[in-house]
């Protein structure tokens, strides 16, 4: 699927999917975006964490926070704490980035299947 035609994770209100097709009109990818909006939400829930013990704040986007370079060098810990956190993001990033592709073409084949309902 081509990237322009692929929603940005803004743009997504991963509350609007019906994520048991209870509109009896299944694509087969309501487990998968089921199972990745489990798994964004484990990775913000694990990044606000670290960024809570590195004591930098978590407004804002998180797959966007910037970690300070000095923060890293506050103790012997901080660095691994940085480090993980900045892993975190990366998850986070390719999760959403993911869920997004997959979200794309679940809405494709609905609106596909829909047109091919009511035709």
């Amino acid at each position: 699927m081509p990237p322009h035609d692929v929603p940005r994770w803004e743009d997504i209100d991963p509350n609007d999917i019906d994520y048991e097709a209870r509109d009896e009109n299944p694509t087969g990818h309501e487990r998968t975006l089921r199972s990745l909006r489990s798994q964004i939400d484990s990775t913000e829930a694990i990044l606000r964490r670290y960024l809570r013990e590195l004591g930098v704040s978590t407004s804002g986007d998180l797959a966007r926070v910037s970690i300070p370079t000095h923060v890293q060098y506050r103790d012997p810990f901080a660095f691994d704490r940085a480090r993980r956190a900045h892993t975190a993001q990366s998850n986070l990033r390719s999760r959403r980035q993911y869920f997004c592709q997959v979200y794309a073409e679940h809405r494709r084949r609905k609106q596909k299947t829909e047109t091919s309902n009511s035709g």
